[in-house]
């Protein structure tokens, strides 16, 4: 040791005569120096990681996801924010009409909206871009949640305008969310490399439950005021924010014939040189140099991308077709109806958590499961939940006494929760973007979110009226035995797009809409070329 401090002492002098008088002081400023030059390596090898590619890719996917979580917590805001409406001392009147438009149990209005909605996003986003979409139309859902602020001021009570005032960034907030919706999905897909993209598609669940999350939570502490401005602060304000520092899509650029912008892009989203070639020319090879909106609508109807698209779309209704509207549109009552006494509140902040937990748990499977199995085990594992459920209903319709299984209901909706959020609800989504190939992707996630809004429409919809016709009992086994019937179909028809790059789902549709005389021909000179290419090395 003292060997080691003379050396160290020396050391320092040969730099500072100062140290030759005070070598104690050499140790310490040496290792003063040390400690700083180690420290400044760390903080350099930290930033550095802040400069890779997966960081861009994360960080991109991060500023989707807040703007995610506030499109999504339009459709639970009202669940927090009518009740306090309704108090004896609150300064909003809602006529019972005007109220049927803005409560919860109406949100099938939103759904409507998302119908037309869907389609329109989808073209401008081909039209536009998707991260410039996102731009221009995020404000404007920042702008109608922080306007409701305003239907409290004395002068817009006075003049009779709150009500009027709230509905109208009701409106807003609907059409911006569905003209949104083909954008996140698609600007998600194509900023992340096949590496994340899974993971990165499929949490776009788990940040929608974030959304509802935010809203349920906030309701139990603050006034639906408060809450108005709490949502765009965390939410809309950072993505867009960090959507100014993100490129546009370099898949969207290739379509468009930028080739170049999309290089520049995918060089520092990506983490080689292959990978970014292998984009490309994947890209390339199904899009024109001068593509124009109106040949993007011609991508549409050749037979390979509207198998692709028809695939997608089946998909999103097997996701539906599990009762997911339903159930959460109706889940305060259905618990309500089936007496277990709890909290209503309280109630759907419990289930929101578990589908939180098992949305990020999700994650882990994306990396690992294969879609179809992910797909099969969710699906089965929500539609027994659905079953036993509808047990329960089906018992005490017939004056069973159900007192000793009250746990019954809320273990059934946790394990529904379970099925769905952890597994079915996520893959669903991410298959359907998967599937797509990049030509029709916009106007594909587009068409097939319309569908998807149109059957989810009808579930929740047609709720009351099933119930009313098959009991409640009915309307749980209807679900149940309908997803499980798609499934069937969505496994034989929908291809495992696990492991599969963008080449390779492109090509797959190639080979799909082939007649068999096409194939025969398409092998043979296949194995002409094979053979040609044996004779040359021979040679």
């Amino acid at each position: 040791m003292q060997q080691m401090l003379f050396k160290r002492s020396s050391f320092a002098a040969k730099e500072n005569p100062f140290h030759k008088l005070y070598p104690l002081s050499s140790i310490v400023f040496t290792d003063i120096a040390t400690a700083k030059r180690d420290k400044e390596t760390i903080m350099r090898a930290i930033a550095s990681q802040f400069e890779t590619p997966i960081f861009r890719q994360i960080l991109a996917s991060v500023w989707i996801g807040l703007t995610i979580s506030a499109m999504m917590a339009t459709l639970a805001y009202p669940a927090v924010a009518v009740p306090q409406m309704t108090l004896p001392d609150s300064p909003i009147k809602f006529t019972p009409e005007e109220a049927s438009w803005f409560v919860p149990e109406d949100s099938t209005v939103p759904l409507l909206i998302c119908i037309p909605g869907a389609l329109v996003g989808g073209m401008l986003c081909e039209k536009l871009g998707p991260r410039r979409l996102l731009l221009l139309l995020s404000p404007l859902l920042c702008s109608a949640f922080v306007l409701m602020k305003a239907a409290t001021w004395k002068i817009v009570l006075q003049a009779g305008l709150a009500e009027v005032l709230l509905l109208s960034c009701r409106v807003v907030q609907g059409i911006v969310v569905a003209v949104l919706n083909p954008a996140v999905y698609m600007y998600t897909y194509e900023m992340t490399d096949a590496r994340l993209r899974g993971a990165m598609t499929g949490l776009t669940d788990l940040w929608t439950t974030f959304g509802f999350f935010l809203c349920y939570i906030f309701g139990c502490f603050f006034s639906w005021e408060v809450i108005a401005w709490l949502i765009p602060l965390l939410t809309t304000l950072p993505s867009f924010i960090g959507l100014l520092f993100t490129p546009e899509s370099p898949m969207w650029l290739v379509r468009k014939g930028r080739e170049q912008e999309a290089v520049m892009i995918l060089t520092e989203f990506r983490c080689s040189t292959e990978e970014v070639i292998e984009e490309v020319k994947a890209e390339t090879k199904t899009s024109d140099k001068d593509v124009s909106f109106v040949n993007s609508l011609q991508e549409v109807v050749k037979k390979p991308n509207l198998i692709a698209m028809v695939a997608s779309a089946l998909l999103l209704v097997m996701k539906e077709m599990s009762g997911n509207s339903g159930v959460t549109i109706y889940i305060i009552y259905i618990f309500q109806f089936a007496g277990v006494g709890i909290d209503p509140s309280w109630s759907s902040v419990v289930v929101v958590s578990v589908r939180l937990l098992f949305n990020g748990l999700c994650t882990i499977l994306v990396y690992n499961v294969p879609r179809k199995i992910a797909l099969a085990s969710g699906t089965i594992t929500s539609s027994i939940a659905a079953t036993s459920l509808g047990i329960f209903f089906f018992l005490q319709s017939t004056g069973y006494d159900v007192s000793h299984l009250g746990w019954l209901p809320l273990v059934s909706l946790v394990f529904y929760i379970i099925g769905y959020a952890g597994a079915q609800g996520p893959f669903c989504w991410l298959t359907s973007v998967e599937v797509l190939p990049g030509p029709v992707r916009s106007i594909g996630c587009g068409t097939t979110n319309a569908v998807y809004s149109a059957v989810a429409f009808l579930i929740s919809k047609t709720f009351p009226d099933m119930q009313e016709a098959v009991g409640l009992h009915g309307v749980f086994w209807f679900y149940a035995s309908s997803s499980v019937c798609i499934l069937i179909v969505v496994l034989i028809f929908v291809p495992e797009t696990y492991g599969m790059s963008l080449k390779d789902v492109g090509q797959y549709w190639e080979n799909v809409s082939m007649s068999k005389k096409q194939k025969d021909k398409c092998d043979s000179t296949k194995q002409s070329d094979e053979i040609m290419h044996v004779y040359v090395v021979k040679l």
